[in-house]
């Protein structure tokens, strides 16, 4: 029987100051809402340096335009802050090279402590980053932090933290859950989770550099489990902060591209399980693991009997 790694214990900065990497692709339908609302929640937290990357890949509209249109204010509006409070870049990738490729290009490309992963069609609320910032302070053990995230409308929970099956299957916590002011009232405190979603998400820069970033061969989806799944083998921690909410339109840009998530998420699932699994975890699990991945072909085949008809 093997030991469990023990916990790292991570050194935070008083003031936490955070790179935030915004992947985009085609993204001009909906990314302005998402920019118009992290303007608002890095107003709120004054102490705080902040970066904003967008890395585009290989956008044909004008969603690069709309990020420098709604966010070159900044500056003036903190004109009152210390200098160059809010730095703004882009990094133009040719072509669409996946999400894992398009986040690792901006955390390589990053220069703060902090690095927050946002979504182009995820709207943040304006006391989310002081609701994180004052979370790192206080619990420096942790390296990954995240919120509730909502569905776009804000009547249903999509996330709070992720909870893992060796099967290999990961859930949102609460996902479809109804949710109300009165029942985060009741479900407040801070909370220990298996891992994090990148939909929106604050990691540690250094945590996930020891253990190797994103893996750019998942293009896109999973492969933000197989980053959870490495940070909490290697003994780093998540912590949920229900107060940092946001809204997720969800799924906007793969809607346009058939069945590539049924795709990549068999796939995916595959890769994550027989890189990452010792040869008695593959055995023990062997049977769920196969139902697991019988059910993600089945789901892959029946998205594209419903698009060729």
């Amino acid at each position: 029987m093997t030991n469990k790694p023990k916990a790292l214990k991570l050194q935070s900065s008083k003031v936490p100051y955070f790179s935030i990497v915004i992947p985009n692709y085609n993204g001009a339908a909906f990314i302005e809402p998402c920019l118009l609302a992290l303007k608002k929640a890095i107003s709120q937290c004054p102490s705080s340096l902040f970066e904003i990357i967008l890395v585009d890949n290989g956008s044909t509209d004008t969603s690069t335009d709309i990020f420098i249109k709604v966010l070159s204010s900044l500056k003036i509006e903190n004109s009152c802050l210390p200098a160059g409070r809010v730095n703004l870049k882009i990094i133009r990738l040719q072509t669409n090279h996946g999400f894992a490729t398009a986040v690792n290009k901006g955390i390589v490309a990053s220069k703060y402590d902090y690095v927050c992963v946002l979504n182009n069609d995820l709207n943040l609320e304006p006391n989310w980053f002081d609701h994180i910032s004052k979370a790192i302070t206080n619990n420096p053990n942790f390296s990954t932090f995240c919120g509730t995230v909502l569905s776009y409308d804000g009547s249903k929970i999509e996330s709070q933290g992720l909870r893992y099956f060796m099967s290999g299957r990961c859930e949102n916590i609460n996902n479809g859950k109804p949710f109300s002011t009165k029942v985060l009232k009741l479900k407040s405190s801070k909370v220990p989770v298996w891992g994090s979603s990148a939909a929106v998400v604050v990691y540690q820069k250094s945590a996930i550099t020891k253990v190797g970033l994103f893996d750019e061969s998942f293009f896109a989806y999973i492969e933000d489990v197989d980053l959870a799944y490495r940070l909490q083998k290697s003994g780093f921690k998540s912590l949920l902060i229900p107060k940092a909410i946001s809204y997720h339109m969800g799924g906007r840009t793969s809607d346009s591209m058939g069945t590539l998530r049924q795709y990549y998420t068999l796939r995916n699932w595959i890769k994550l399980i027989t890189k990452n699994y010792s040869k008695r975890e593959l055995v023990t699990n062997l049977p769920s693991i196969s139902i697991e991945r019988l059910r993600n072909l089945s789901y892959l085949i029946r998205s594209s009997l419903i698009i060729k008809q």
